[in-house]
């Protein structure tokens, strides 16, 4: 089981036997932004992909060497792509009307 600290880089172990097409955050990769004490052996990785922090099992997490880059993420699949694209447009601008229709 590896040990990891805050700042450390992982990637997300795949899950054999997983349901309904595959684990699909196998492969990703982030930043160790936090290791629990309570529960011992989780940590908080926030995801390049998303930049949101997700809870995992140290188990679950492959420990990256240091200097390792994160992945460069040009396109994102359904709600991620269309959030992303929502933030690049409406960044810096406040009281934006945003129509969902067209």
């Amino acid at each position: 089981m590896a040990e990891f600290k805050i700042g450390d880089r992982a990637r997300v172990n795949d899950k054999p036997g997983w349901v309904d097409g595959g684990y699909k955050i196998a492969g990703w990769e982030g930043r160790i932004v936090e290791v629990m004490k309570n529960p011992a052996g989780w940590v908080l990785m926030k995801a390049d992909k998303t930049g949101y922090a997700m809870l995992f099992n140290v188990k679950e997490l492959e420990k990256l060497p240091p200097g390792a880059q994160a992945e460069e993420i040009l396109e994102h699949d359904g709600v991620l792509g269309f959030v992303d694209a929502l933030q690049r447009k409406t960044k810096g601008k406040v009281g934006v009307d945003v129509n969902l229709d067209s």
